[in-house]
């Protein structure tokens, strides 16, 4: 006769033991550790393909501006006054206002007011009717120039340029992450300083500063070149920057790129020698880009890089956007002797739209 077993031993299981608990939480926490670093390197891959893809749009527009104007747009618009000439309101307009229209941004550029300045609260200058005509639009924030990798875009802050500046007013506008490339540098000076407007045109860049008038006092002779055209870069739109990042330093928002902000440092990127592609990390690049204070300070603000694992995008005057490897030579700077007296290295001439090097060579 079989024994029937008793209902708790037919329905009874065996649990885990604490052992086997633990070691499953542990294989759990391994394949965790495991995946988040591909999780977050593919995270970063999408950022910075539509980073990449928000260049290029840059790209497009300067080439469309240009086709339809006969010229590149500038990096920003000086016009003259009998004021002094350390204003900033005498900044009338930039390549951020310009490509508006040509990135489905038309209603925002139909806010334009070309009579007056952008950070234009002026006291008791030429105009002064015209006081804050631009301020909404300089205030809006413009997503289509922000990269999602740089942590600091989109942030509302007073650029660092505004401080010590009493004649006008200031106002928090946003944070942003392109700059146009206004040029190459030797390491001690622009290239339009030390007569560069005259003895160093080729070191020039596709989009930089122009005056509409002649320029007086301190500033005369600085800002005396006009619009170029795509025919003036004679090294070739493929080997001519026209856009790089320049994300905003975690340790100097202030010192950031601002997409409406019209003072110098907030229009383009100089290089070479600034451009050690670490101005995202401040302290880094002070210590490494070869120059003491306050220089170093003055040439970070100027320079490029991105938050991106080992560089940054760039766009060239043909449209096209590279990856930049921040390990590119960027040249020793002036050195005083021979032809040309300086190594602005491969980024240098990159920068520039005439320097008459072929890339291929250096």
């Amino acid at each position: 006769m079989q024994r029937l077993r008793s209902s708790s031993n037919l329905f009874s299981r065996r649990g885990f033991t604490l052992v086997e608990l633990l070691v499953v939480i542990a294989i759990i926490g391994i394949l965790i550790g495991l995946l988040l670093p591909a999780v977050q390197a593919a995270r970063e891959a999408a950022r910075r393909m539509e980073c990449s893809n928000k260049m290029k749009q840059l790209g497009l527009a300067t080439m469309n501006y240009a086709d339809i104007n006969g010229v590149l747009p500038a990096g920003a618009v000086m016009r003259n006054s009998s004021s002094s000439t350390a204003s900033y309101w005498r900044w009338y307009s930039m390549w951020g206002v310009s490509l508006l229209p040509f990135l489905e941004q038309q209603p925002a550029f139909n806010m334009y007011f070309g009579a007056a300045g952008l950070e234009n609260s002026t006291k008791g200058a030429v105009n002064a009717s015209n006081q804050g005509k631009n301020k909404e639009l300089s205030q809006m924030r413009m997503e289509i120039y922000e990269c999602p990798s740089d942590s600091g875009a989109g942030q509302l802050l007073s650029p660092s340029t505004d401080d010590g500046h009493s004649n006008y007013t200031k106002y928090n506008i946003y944070a942003t992450s392109y700059r146009a490339v206004g040029g190459a540098n030797t390491g001690g000076t622009w290239w339009w300083d030390d007569n560069g407007a005259s003895n160093r045109q080729n070191l020039r860049g596709a989009i930089h500063t122009v005056h509409l008038g002649t320029a007086t006092g301190a500033d005369g002779g600085k800002y005396s070149l006009r619009f170029d055209s795509l025919a003036s870069i004679t090294d070739g739109t493929s080997n001519t920057a026209a856009f790089v990042e320049s994300h905003i330093p975690d340790e100097m928002p202030r010192r950031g790129t601002f997409w409406s902000g019209v003072a110098a440092n907030h229009i383009y990127t100089c290089s070479p020698k600034a451009a050690t592609l670490y101005r995202h990390h401040w302290k880094r690049c002070l210590d490494t880009c070869g120059l003491g204070s306050p220089n170093n300070t003055y040439f970070c603000g100027r320079s490029a890089g991105a938050y991106h694992s080992g560089g940054m995008n760039a766009a060239f005057c043909d449209g096209s956007v590279r990856f930049i490897s921040e390990t590119i030579n960027v040249g020793t700077g002036w050195i005083g002797s021979g032809s040309p007296p300086y190594n602005i290295g491969v980024w240098g001439n990159m920068c520039a739209v005439a320097d008459g090097q072929v890339l291929e060579s250096l």
